[in-house]
């Protein structure tokens, strides 16, 4: 069911695959969900009626704040009103979105947790380690130069999609953005471990003697309690970098490269507006 929260992330952050993502987020959860636990009939009955509660709503209070959201975005661009302050702003309001949807959410979550099984809720860990220990042994497989060359393409291909061909001066500032951005990816994975184990440990309280459900609600709403202070030190330095570095991708725009964002702007404002109706 975590994955479901995802999901609307999901949605948010993609192009085309926006209304294909929505219109199915009911099998898609499925989907999802089936990655970490097998759920009964009973159990996926509730869940039926959890989702389509959760999509009425996120259809008719979210989806119009997004479009306000986007539109602000776009006013901002036209005007020439982007400062990294600015930018700061974009990213909280974002993850404000975010958290209107957690918070919405987590209650009934709460409420579906005593319907899973011990086996379940071991099998979800279970599953969550596994996925922990590959993602390290990738890390630690792959060479300096590789990873360097992944993010590299990741970014400037996520650049692309918005603005359409970067110029080589635009590269450059991918290149500097690497190298001001410090490794976080140790002190994530010392949260997660953390964060799960309280996590699994109040889950089988649950299913086990029916207690313990606000402290439920408690993890899910506020897991940013357990980040270390080095990595949320790491993290607002990091974010900073990124922030400064999106200002002078802006600085650097060509009219084209600006006109290629507003309409992509445009799209998703389309796409989303769509949905809402």
């Amino acid at each position: 069911m975590k994955k479901y929260c995802l999901l609307l992330l999901f949605i948010l952050l993609t192009g085309c695959s926006t209304k294909f993502a929505y219109k199915n987020a009911d099998w898609l959860a499925y989907w999802y969900v089936d990655d970490y636990v097998s759920l009964n009939d009973a159990q996926e009955g509730l869940l039926d009626e959890h989702l389509k509660t959760w999509l009425d709503w996120h259809r008719s209070n979210e989806l119009p704040a997004y479009i306000a959201h986007l539109k602000q975005i776009k006013t901002d661009i036209e005007q020439g009103n982007i400062t990294p302050a600015r930018i700061a702003y974009h990213n909280d309001k974002a993850v404000a979105h975010w958290h209107s949807v957690r918070a919405e959410i987590v209650p009934d979550l709460a409420a579906l947790a005593p319907n899973l099984t011990e086996k379940q809720v071991n099998n979800l860990f279970e599953e969550l380690a596994e996925q922990e220990k590959e993602k390290q042994e990738k890390r630690v497989k792959l060479s300096d130069e590789k990873r360097q060359k992944r993010w590299f393409t990741r970014t400037e291909n996520s650049l692309e999609n918005w603005l359409g061909d970067i110029t080589s001066s635009q590269h450059k500032m991918v290149k500097s953005l690497y190298l001001a951005q410090s490794p976080t990816s140790d002190l994530w994975s010392d949260y997660r471990a953390r964060y799960q184990a309280s996590l699994k440990t109040v889950l089988l309280n649950i299913v086990s003697e029916s207690k313990d459900q606000d402290k439920l609600k408690s993890l899910l709403l506020s897991p940013e309690s357990f980040r270390s202070d080095e990595l949320n030190k790491l993290n607002n330095q990091n974010r900073q970098s990124y922030h400064d570095f999106l200002y002078g991708v802006f600085l650097s725009l060509t009219d084209k490269q600006k006109q290629h964002l507003l309409s992509e702007i445009d799209d998703l404002i389309n796409d989303i507006s769509e949905l809402s109706q």
